[in-house]
């Protein structure tokens, strides 16, 4: 597949290359025409973390058959790696991920590793993990998302991210502009999964960017469900609260985390029966007492 000229990526051949012949070279490294160099050494297993972003989830069979090669036979075929730039002496895994969680779990401390210069590292890593991920389609959706929100950061077309991801143009736009002016508690959320991309999309909806980092915070805490959380907006009023300004910033906020708290409290039932029963709770207003205890909640 060609990678975009516009990015400055390489084809794919260029890495097959370095994997082929960085290790005949008598210094253990390349120097390549078009400026990019590699270095192979063996670095500690236990200084290599991901690029953040570029994980994903483990086949368990086809992983165990990898434990079991390397166990036999060591690592074959080097990973990818670049200098951590935060000074640790850490390296960032750009490609490799199943054999060195291996490691990992053999208890081996070195693995063969492609050392890449950072310019390399930074028009290739996105490139390498969809050519390596995107085609086994083991992501979750909401990684998914910010690997197509960072690669068109970097540049790439909405037209060649869709056919990349085998999506409709439609659905990129829908999720850039669900990820536009993300905030990094947003992504943090959506990485670690303590809200789903459909909750998310429903936030994003319904909330202003300066306030969703509560919001966030008090609905990853509950059980509930997008098509619920949709509903229980359109039953508060929610773009009425939102539309008095940010004067009342704080009284939506209160109401929102209430509801949230009595919702999860009820039995699961039909949508509409549960917040038939959230309004018969409502009250008139929140005494002192009941500000204080959602207040500490909210910290």
């Amino acid at each position: 597949m060609p990678a975009p000229t516009n990015l400055g990526w390489q084809n794919h051949s260029d890495v097959i290359w370095g994997l082929m012949h960085v290790a005949k070279t008598p210094n253990g490294g390349a120097d390549r025409a078009d400026g990019h160099s590699f270095r192979v050494q063996d670095v500690q297993v236990a200084r290599i973390r991901p690029e953040e972003g570029l994980d994903r989830k483990r086949d368990r069979d086809g992983h165990r058959e990898l434990q079991r090669s390397i166990e036999q036979f060591g690592v074959l075929t080097p990973i990818v790696v670049r200098l951590a730039p935060d000074g640790t002496g850490d390296y960032l895994l750009i490609k490799g991920q199943g054999r060195t969680l291996a490691c990992r779990l053999l208890g081996i401390e070195t693995i063969p590793a492609i050392i890449v210069d950072d310019s390399y590292a930074e028009n290739e890593k996105v490139q390498q993990f969809l050519v390596e991920n995107v085609a086994r389609l083991k992501m979750r959706p909401a990684d998914r998302a910010l690997l197509i929100d960072r690669a068109r950061q970097a540049g790439e077309e909405t037209a060649a991210i869709a056919k990349r991801f085998g999506l409709a143009p439609s659905t990129v736009r829908r999720l850039l502009s669900q990820l536009d002016g993300a905030s990094s508690t947003e992504v943090a959320a959506l990485r670690t999964g303590e809200v789903n991309l459909a909750t998310h999309g429903v936030i994003v909806r319904h909330v202003v960017a300066e306030e969703r980092p509560e919001v966030l915070t008090a609905v990853s805490s509950t059980s509930i469900k997008p098509k619920e959380l949709e509903s229980l907006f359109a039953a508060l009023g929610w773009s009425k609260l939102m539309a008095l300004g940010s004067g009342f910033r704080d009284q939506r906020l209160l109401l929102l985390r209430w509801a949230l708290g009595i919702l999860d409290q009820l039995p699961q039932r039909l949508p509409a029966e549960r917040l038939h029963q959230l309004a018969l709770r409502l009250p008139v207003e929140f005494e002192e007492q009941q500000r204080a205890e959602l207040s500490l909640v909210a910290r």
